[in-house]
């Protein structure tokens, strides 16, 4: 948590000048994000371990779901954060960069 701060104070950002109730959502974002992505790894984890073909289906159906949720709530943080979006953009590049 600690490092999130750390990142906004070197950007000039002030958390005493953004409306609390939005701090608050962008925080339980990214709260959501991480239940989602543990979502995603329980249901993987599930599929693998049965041979029933309708259970893997169905998990494997909600397990898309889930990722879904994460762009949701990326779109939804991004639009409460844009320097989410600009930071998260600048990884994507560097990653594409590096394995290209």
């Amino acid at each position: 948590m600690s490092n999130f701060f750390n990142n906004y104070k070197s950007q000039n950002f002030n958390r005493e000048n953004m409306d609390a109730n939005k701090f608050l959502t962008m925080q339980n974002c990214r709260k959501d994000i991480i239940g989602e992505l543990d979502a995603i790894i329980q249901y993987d984890s599930h599929m693998r371990e049965t041979n029933d073909s309708s259970a893997k289906n169905a998990i494997w159906d909600i397990m898309e779901e889930e990722k879904v949720h994460v762009g949701q709530l990326f779109g939804l943080l991004f639009s409460l954060d844009p320097t989410s979006k600009t930071q998260f953009e600048k990884g994507l590049n560097e990653f594409y960069d590096e394995n290209k």
